[in-house]
């Protein structure tokens, strides 16, 4: 069995515009844990791109709202990189609109934050947030000789009996159109 690795600090890149929310948001996750957190800002979406690329930090907290590049489309160029889709992202936002997240995971966003007004409350956030990261990170991706797919949990008979299934039903629905289309004259 093999050893946990043990974080010793979390690297975060928070992109975010305002330097109050920034402050904020660093203050509450600082608070969250008990290990030391390295924050590295990025005002604007541009610079955030940069500095995924020469940091390639453990989470990156990402506000919509930026000038440049908007949080999606940061988002999109993260999540479209080979070298960099791993790395977590949690969207930050003071929006709560549904087509917000569902964009926001459509795009690969991991987690999404709606800001709240009460420190308190952002900083259990984080701690969740964190924790899940952490659990998240500590997941075996698969072994050498093994190829981890969905599909390899199904079993073999039970995956036959269904495709079985299928077909049957599709049978069944072309000889009802048949005999209807022959209720009907057309036939």
């Amino acid at each position: 069995m093999s050893r946990r690795r043990v974080r010793e600090q979390w690297n975060v890149l928070l992109a975010e515009d305002n330097d109050d929310h920034a402050l904020l948001i660093q203050m509450a996750l600082e608070r969250a844990t008990r290990i030391p957190v390295e924050v590295h800002r990025a005002r604007n979406g541009d610079e955030a791109i940069v500095m995924v690329e020469d940091l390639v930090p453990d989470l990156i907290l990402l506000d919509l709202k930026m000038p440049g590049r908007n949080g999606h489309e940061v988002l999109e160029a993260i999540k479209g990189d080979d070298e960099f889709r791993k790395i977590p992202v949690a969207v930050l936002t003071s929006s709560d609109r549904d087509d917000d997240l569902a964009q926001s995971y459509g795009l690969g966003g991991n987690h999404c934050i709606t800001k709240p007004e009460n420190p308190a409350e952002l900083e259990q956030r984080f701690r969740s947030l964190l924790k899940n990261v952490e659990e998240l990170s500590s997941i075996r991706r698969g072994s050498g000789d093994l190829e981890a797919t969905a599909a390899s949990a199904i079993n073999a008979g039970s995956r036959a009996a269904r495709q079985f299934f299928l077909w049957v039903a599709l049978a069944a629905v072309a000889v009802f159109l048949v005999v209807f289309a022959y209720s009907l004259g057309v036939i």
